[in-house]
């Protein structure tokens, strides 16, 4: 199971592992470049658009090598011309389920606490990262709109 945990409570940086062993770094960050991936020997990018809604992951030479499609309650992830199918499955965003052939469960993205974890059997290491990354970033937007909301109800 590939983990990404939190490593300070006010950063935006996660350690990568994987059974314990630790694969590299990623950091969440603002604007187009979503977050910064060391994994290998290697920088890999997520490209955020804003409007569209649409990820990207880019290899260290700046190809796109996945992309997701608008990220909601179900979602598309295209990799390697390949389709695979995501829906949350429990409330506040904390599991998403990559659905097979006829709709079972194929794989799980799941949040917890500082945490996210996957099981994703048929996605490379790097696309797992990716939906990892995806999910995450799915929260801080719906976490930052929760505060900004919160400002304006109470006159803040």
């Amino acid at each position: 199971m590939l983990t990404a945990t939190k490593t300070s409570s006010l950063g935006h940086e996660y350690i990568l592992t994987r059974d314990d062993s630790e694969l590299g770094t990623l950091s969440l960050r603002k604007g187009r470049v979503g977050a910064r991936i060391d994994f290998g020997d290697a920088e890999y990018r997520v490209r955020r658009h804003r409007l569209s809604g649409v990820h990207e992951l880019l290899a260290p030479d700046g190809t796109v090598l996945a992309a997701t499609g608008r990220v909601g309650r179900s979602w598309a992830l295209s990799v390697s011309g390949r389709d695979f199918e995501f829906r949350r499955t429990a409330e506040a965003d904390r599991e998403y389920t990559m659905l097979g052939r006829g709709g079972a469960t194929a794989g799980t993205v799941s949040r917890n606490g500082s945490a996210v974890s996957c099981d994703l059997p048929g996605l490379t290491s790097e696309s797992q990262i990716f939906v990892l990354v995806v999910v995450l970033l799915r929260r801080r937007r719906k976490r930052t709109a929760a505060a900004v909301r919160g400002g304006l109800l109470s006159g803040g």
